[in-house]
């Protein structure tokens, strides 16, 4: 008879050391290692939160490897590309994470993601505090964008919508970059 293995809470994970070569996430109660992201994949992140720092005003903080703490016992998370309101930013303990999830989380597509990892990361963060939830596919050249109510794949040409937080456009190819 197999033996469920013991859920780690946040206060354990937050004992551990730090791992070179990359850095654990806890996932619903279970440490996972994930590998620091190669340079293309930050040079995407990085455009991306500079685009969204520009057309966003100063009530919203947009920040790469944001982590937080969508539920409050067994999981800590990073978004790739975070935007939180100012006042939930500042809300945050020193010592601690953001408490639910950003009001958007992008994520950039890499070759260790799998799309159940997507939707169980989407499902979490929909369901803790994101307005929406975006997957990025660079060699695609589109943006999925997951809302409570459904999701929708934009294409070069289209523009995404920033619901909920500013009256605020972004067009997919401003988004991605050149080719």
């Amino acid at each position: 008879m197999a033996t469920a293995a013991k859920l780690i809470t946040v206060a354990e994970f937050l004992e551990r050391p730090e791992v070179p070569g990359g850095y654990e996430e806890l996932r619903q109660g279970e440490i996972v290692m994930v590998a620091w992201p190669k340079h293309g994949h930050t040079s995407l992140q990085h455009r991306i939160r500079t685009l969204l720092e520009r057309i966003l005003d100063d009530s919203f903080v947009v920040d790469k490897e944001m982590a937080f703490r969508a539920h409050p016992e067994h999981e800590i998370r990073r978004a790739d590309v975070g935007v939180i309101r100012l006042s939930r930013w500042d809300a945050a303990e020193r010592d601690g994470y953001i408490a639910g999830a950003p009001e958007i989380v992008i994520e950039v597509e890499s070759p260790s993601n799998t799309a159940r990892e997507f939707r169980e990361k989407e499902d979490l963060c929909l369901a803790n505090g994101s307005i929406s939830f975006w997957v990025v596919y660079p060699d695609l050249r589109e943006v999925t964008v997951a809302y409570a109510e459904g999701s929708r794949t934009y294409r070069e040409g289209d523009v995404i919508e920033l619901r909920g937080l500013a009256e605020v456009r972004v067009a997919v190819e401003e988004l991605l970059g050149p080719r």
